[in-house]
């Protein structure tokens, strides 16, 4: 039993450790194509959840991040992941606003509105 346990424990583990490196990766390629730099070349994790989405139940993973557009100033963004796949990434545009990016169905990650 205290096996099945840890080893259910390590494939979580395993799990959540892939889906943060995708967030890494989404947030860099979306700070890129905004002009802006990922600081610290990192995500946080900020909330934690299995529930089910579009009928699929997983591991829904919010992350922050800190971005500039001069390297001195920050400004915080953030995205949602649901296993592995990008649900929506809001990325600052400067003082006051934000662009929300978000991903079509069945998609890995596009632009669909802005000024959320």
């Amino acid at each position: 039993m205290l096996l099945v346990l840890l080893g259910s424990g390590v494939l979580v583990w395993q799990l959540l450790h892939a889906q943060n490196e995708r967030a890494v990766a989404i947030a860099r390629e979306a700070c890129r194509e905004a002009a802006l730099q990922l600081l610290d070349a990192t995500v946080s994790l900020q909330a934690l959840r299995l529930r089910r989405q579009d009928g699929e139940l997983g591991w829904t993973c919010d992350y922050a991040f800190d971005v500039s557009a001069d390297g001195v100033n920050r400004v915080h963004g953030r995205l949602r992941l649901h296993s592995q796949r990008l649900v929506w990434i809001d990325i600052p545009r400067g003082p006051g606003g934000s662009d929300l990016w978000m991903a079509p169905s069945g998609s890995s990650q596009g632009r669909i509105g802005q000024d959320r």
